[in-house]
């Protein structure tokens, strides 16, 4: 497979016809150009398709059982057909919702024609065995069972599931195969009224299409990519004025980074990665890199149309270069409602945020340098490429650590951790005050993040890397094992 990554995206979507507003030169360094729209047919416009949920599958009795088929299929997307794989068939797999303490029980039938795995993002579970375990191997035509135990600790929020077969991680989910995780139980932290408010997902995927098929080989900046949101392109969401949701942001493709915004309204966090907040924060815009998730309360004014947006951004000189684009058109209309504040904080609940005063105790202190070579289109940690056989960190049960993630490259690095979440000390030197922990954080073009993590509960060997699965696939990712001794 070739190293390259996706940069151009498509541009100027116009309900139920697909058009590109990007023109890129060639290479996985390319710069996006401007472009002109093309003109839709003149006639009568067509509305816009309402804003579709994928299908849930909920826990009953503390038990999530399901089957899950992983196999070609064929979307259809914007009154297009494109060929990809899907779970179940869908280019969105469907939503696992559970609550803490339940079991989550997968038979997972490969009918892909190639081996396979299964990654929960940000659960804080067991990475051995059958569970979260990457360095399993599900063989093609096989049918395997991941058994997931959700500690009764489990934090409330947004996560996700996709393969993580080393090699074909980026494939592999681009095609398709990506779908949420709820650990439900937010709402149930806020004021009386706003239990019943609308909980919608917004899960946010990308691809691109050659000859009728979601390219999985040789995915190119000079192709452009079509943006979906639960695997619709510029799908309506419909809101009361005054009304107040909760929208569940999650960045479940593989490679691109999203901006996100509403002109006219703000972000209300309430957890990130999958972490409540100590205190709800506001934001105009939201960045999310690949992997990335925020639970948010989003409340809205009075009655006129409005869009979710992506804007326009840059993740470095040796990265890429993304326009402004439309996501989803948002209607605000009908009756409208009594608006509710937003909380500031959410009941009940207390983030498990680590000492950072000066001379708080870490056990051991680390630096991983995340690094490219460009001629010969590695990615590397620490001068080398992964290695299923070597380990970069020993940890020893129950101890806290402090890495510092040094990024030397020209473009940005979306750094995630299986397993533990972390917290962010500092950026680029400045304290940065964490509101939560967190599983990915993005590492600015020749700077550093210091994070602190305390590797809690589970022994076993889990993985770190870029969360640009390109960049994972072709070395960028390290090995954690956790043992009672800490020592090899």
């Amino acid at each position: 497979m070739v190293t390259v990554k996706p940069s151009c995206v498509a541009l100027g979507v116009l309900p139920l016809v697909l058009f590109w507003a990007t023109a890129c030169g060639g290479g996985s360094r390319a710069n996006v150009r401007a472009a002109a729209a093309i003109t839709p047919p003149a006639g009568r416009p067509q509305a816009p398709p309402r804003l579709r949920q994928p299908p849930q599958l909920r826990s009953r009795h503390g038990l999530l059982r399901a089957t899950l088929i992983e196999r070609p299929a064929s979307f259809h997307i914007a009154g297009r057909v494109v060929r990809g794989n899907g779970y179940d068939g869908r280019f969105v797999g469907p939503t696992l919702r559970v609550r803490p303490g339940d079991t989550i029980e997968l038979h997972l039938v490969n009918r892909l024609g190639q081996p396979t795995n299964l990654h929960v993002h940000g659960l804080h579970v067991s990475p051995t065995g059958d569970a979260d375990n990457v360095l399993r191997v599900m063989a093609a035509g096989s049918t395997d069972v991941v058994r997931i135990r959700v500690p009764r600790t489990a934090a409330y929020g947004t996560y996700w599931y996709h393969p993580h077969m080393h090699g074909d991680s980026e494939a592999q989910v681009f095609s398709g195969l990506s779908g949420a995780i709820v650990v439900d139980g937010l709402r149930d932290r806020l004021p009386a009224r706003l239990r019943r408010i609308p909980d919608r997902l917004i899960a946010l995927k990308d691809f691109q299409a050659s000859k009728g098929a979601i390219k999985t080989e040789d995915i190119d900046s000079g192709q452009p990519t079509t943006r979906t949101v639960d695997g619709m392109v510029d799908p309506e969401l419909s809101a009361r004025p005054g009304q107040t949701q909760l929208w569940r942001l999650a960045n479940i493709g593989a490679d691109i980074w999203y901006r996100l915004h509403v002109p006219g309204l703000r972000f209300h966090v309430l957890a990130e990665d999958g972490n409540p907040v100590a205190r709800v924060w506001a934001a105009g815009v939201l960045n999310l890199p690949p992997g990335k998730r925020y639970d948010v309360l989003v409340r809205f004014g009075r009655a006129r149309p409005t869009a979710l947006e992506t804007l326009a951004m840059s993740t470095g000189p040796g990265g890429d270069h993304y326009p402004r684009t439309r996501l989803a058109s948002v209607r605000v209309a009908g009756r409208a409602v009594r608006p509710v504040p937003v909380p500031g904080r959410l009941a009940g609940v207390a983030p498990r945020l680590l000492p950072r005063f000066a001379g708080a105790h870490v056990d051991h202190r680390r630096v991983m340098t995340f690094s490219e070579n460009e001629q010969q289109r590695k990615f590397m940690i620490n001068g080398r490429v992964f290695d299923p056989h070597h380990v970069n960190a020993h940890v020893r049960l129950g101890d806290t650590e402090e890495w510092v993630l040094r990024n030397v490259s020209k473009e940005l690095h979306p750094f995630h951790m299986h397993t533990n979440a972390f917290q962010v000390m500092s950026i680029d030197g400045r304290p940065y005050h964490a509101r939560s922990l967190q599983d990915t954080v993005s590492l600015p073009v020749g700077g550093r993040v210091v994070i602190r993590v305390r590797f809690a509960t589970f022994t076993g060997r889990s993985m770190f890397h870029c969360h640009i699965l390109n960049h994972e696939d072709h070395g960028m990712m390290g090995m954690i094992d956790v043992t009672k001794t800490g020592v090899p």
